[in-house]
């Protein structure tokens, strides 16, 4: 397990079946109980963002031992979590306090997907950290930060679900979320995640369709309207290659006039 390449051991981050965790001695410690149900509600939001520590047991069962990460360890066996992100390191790391404080501090920086990286900061500004203090921690710049809080802006739980399976990037929600009705949201995000549809074009189009206005219709039109959405996402693979401009101006005469229900959904009947 401790994957040896002479005396050098290279930590690594991997996930680790939660079942084959065990405490290091000594290690139990009390826990707040609001803290805790907290820290297992954000689990079950967001996932586990930082990856706990562990060492391979000497007695070579292929468990682990824990050195940092009670908490999230915790969590994850009561909420049924079958893994969980975990650095793993050889006894010389395990019994270097600094070293380990340096990987916690800086896990964000190791192997962490955009989504992750954003979700993190999220959670850390809404503890209440400055954005200087983040941006310094996470090795960006301040405007990065407001960039990621902005694109994760109202996000529910089944977009975070959506951004972190990849069906959806950081941009483009950033975009719906500017657009679109919080009530809406999720509709339109699985309307754009079937589309190969880019961030500026479809920020071109809600302002070309004039999505806001078209809301203040009411629900009854809600249909047509997604309806709508979806055919000018499609229309968009079709036409050829060219400028932005040249591309909408080429939709534009393609489109609809007239929709009609089929059944449970909507299709163009006249142009």
């Amino acid at each position: 397990m401790n994957e040896q390449q002479g005396d050098a051991f290279e930590p690594r981050l991997t996930e680790v079946q939660v079942a084959r965790i065990r405490p290091e001695s000594g290690l139990g410690r009390k826990r707040d109980r609001d803290g805790h149900r907290e820290l297992q509600r954000s689990i079950q939001q967001f996932g586990v963002l930082t990856p706990i520590t562990v060492r391979p047991a000497p007695d070579e069962s292929g468990d682990f031992l824990l050195i940092k990460g009670q908490g999230r360890t915790l969590a994850c066996r009561l909420l049924g979590v079958a893994t969980i992100p975990a650095i793993v390191v050889d006894d010389a790391y395990a019994e270097t306090e600094k070293v380990q404080q340096f990987l916690v501090e800086n896990v964000a920086r190791l192997k962490m997907r955009p989504v992750d990286r954003a979700l993190l900061i999220q959670r850390a500004r809404q503890q209440g950290e400055e954005t200087s203090v983040i941006a310094n921690r996470f090795g960006v710049s301040p405007s990065t930060v407001r960039r990621l809080l902005a694109q994760l802006d109202g996000a529910t739980s089944s977009e975070v679900e959506a951004l972190r399976a990849g069906d959806v990037s950081l941009s483009m929600h950033a975009v719906i979320a500017r657009h679109v009705d919080p009530a809406e949201r999720q509709a339109v995000l699985s309307i754009v995640s079937r589309t190969a549809i880019r961030t500026k074009e479809l920020e071109t189009l809600f302002v070309a369709l004039g999505w806001q206005h078209l809301g203040d219709l009411g629900d009854k039109q809600i249909g047509e309207r997604f309806a709508l959405l979806n055919w000018a996402c499609n229309a968009l693979n079709d036409v050829p290659a060219g400028t932005q401009r040249e591309r909408f101006r080429q939709l534009a005469l393609k489109f609809p006039t007239a929709l009609a229900k089929r059944g449970q959904s909507y299709e163009v009947v006249a142009q």
